[in-house]
């Protein structure tokens, strides 16, 4: 197994040789870096909870969450080609991290899919046939109800290169009943219908009870807070998504973490956090409030 050795907070983590992500956070500070201190905030808010990453990889992700604290991870990654890298650094990050190999989606649906290989060192889901090997994939609901120690993870991770919106939408029960706090790409350009499916799946999550949402821009910049009443505004990131990719493209796709009611006191430490650095630190009175 050629590798890279490249460190994510306590762990040294291997990567493939084509991998991006040292080259993206040498280029982007903030790059990729926002999940950490929200798996800060959801395990001292609720020590001992879980976490589930959607769309694991190599386990880089499962390295950030665990930055400060052993959080029992759930990572659940189908892509062959990934597997060695990821249960070596799941080792590495410690036992507290499982390893589920399928892809997650709504398998009621009759599409069939196949995996593709992406620049960065990454893989996707794209249209396949039952002739060419097609992919099929699990409910979120069925797998977790299946994986002692994980049927009610306090954080959701998800980023699996277009298929989110369906994750999302296909588990609004589960969101409804677990209501964890989500962190997941907004990549409305990866399928054909994204743009609609984005809304939608924002819909669907107003639907299931959240009602805070932190936005960052692909390379890690805290953008916007947005809740239950900015839809409109929610709308215009989307017109915003549009233009770039219309015109020339500086920012592809968003990252959104959404909190429910019940954790306003989350997205208010975590807002304080982003903005704290250009504007004091919240005990200095420097923060503007919500």
């Amino acid at each position: 197994m050629q590798a890279k050795e490249y460190t994510i907070g306590r762990t040294k983590v291997v990567l493939p040789p084509d991998h991006a992500l040292d080259r993206y956070q040498a280029k982007w500070q903030r790059y990729d870096r926002a999940l950490g201190e929200i798996a800060r905030l959801v395990w001292q808010k609720y020590p001992g909870s879980a976490a589930v990453d959607i769309g694991a990889n190599v386990g880089d992700s499962a390295a950030l969450i665990n930055s400060y604290y052993d959080m029992p991870t759930l990572c659940i990654e189908g892509g062959a080609e990934y597997l060695p890298f990821l249960r070596e650094n799941a080792r590495r990050i410690g036992a507290h991290i499982a390893v589920e190999t399928v892809f997650v989606g709504d398998s009621t649906s009759a599409n069939v899919y196949a995996l593709q290989s992406t620049e960065a060192g990454t893989a996707k889901l794209v249209a396949g046939t039952d002739e060419k090997g097609g992919i099929t994939v699990k409910r979120l609901d069925e797998l977790l109800a299946g994986v002692p120690g994980f049927a009610r993870p306090r954080l959701l991770k998800i980023d699996t290169d277009g298929f989110d919106f369906q994750i999302i939408m296909s588990s609004a029960a589960l969101l409804a009943d677990l209501k964890p706090v989500l962190y997941y790409e907004y990549a409305p350009f990866e399928q054909p219908n994204g743009v609609a499916d984005g809304l939608s799946s924002f819909q669907s999550l107003l639907e299931s009870g959240y009602r805070h949402f932190i936005v960052y821009d692909n390379f890690g910049h805290y953008l916007i807070h947005l809740g239950a009443e900015h839809v409109a505004q929610f709308i215009d990131l989307n017109a915003f998504l549009c233009s770039n990719r219309r015109n020339g493209v500086a920012v592809p796709y968003l990252d959104i973490c959404a909190m429910v009611a019940e954790d306003r006191d989350l997205f208010e430490a975590l807002r304080a956090f982003e903005l704290a650095p250009f504007f004091g630190e919240p005990s200095g009175g420097g923060v503007p409030p919500v």
